[in-house]
């Protein structure tokens, strides 16, 4: 007889987050903030001539895996995978 308590093979005192929790609400923040001047910074580790790069522009548009910028002259899809991090500038 097995006395594990532990069948899920996570170690004790140990709080699991499915990753949906912690995507839906970045998801949510960033629609929350639809419209407003943005700063995505992203890292294309493949690249070496857009390795490290800063997108600047007005947030248009949020997916489950994606967002889309826009500024006066382009306009961008950019993959959730490749950002590092958003500043909103309000």
């Amino acid at each position: 007889m097995n006395n594990n308590l532990y069948n899920n093979n996570y170690p004790p005192n140990q709080v699991f987050y499915p990753n949906n929790i912690k995507d839906n609400y970045v998801e949510e923040y960033l629609n929350n903030n639809l419209g407003n001047q943005v700063e995505a910074h992203v890292s294309f580790c493949d690249s070496i001539e857009w390795r490290d790069s800063i997108f600047k522009g007005i947030l248009e548009k949020v997916g489950k895996d994606y967002i889309v910028i826009h500024n006066n002259q382009n306009k961008y899809v950019i993959w959730n995978i490749y950002i590092d991090y958003i500043i909103l500038n309000n």
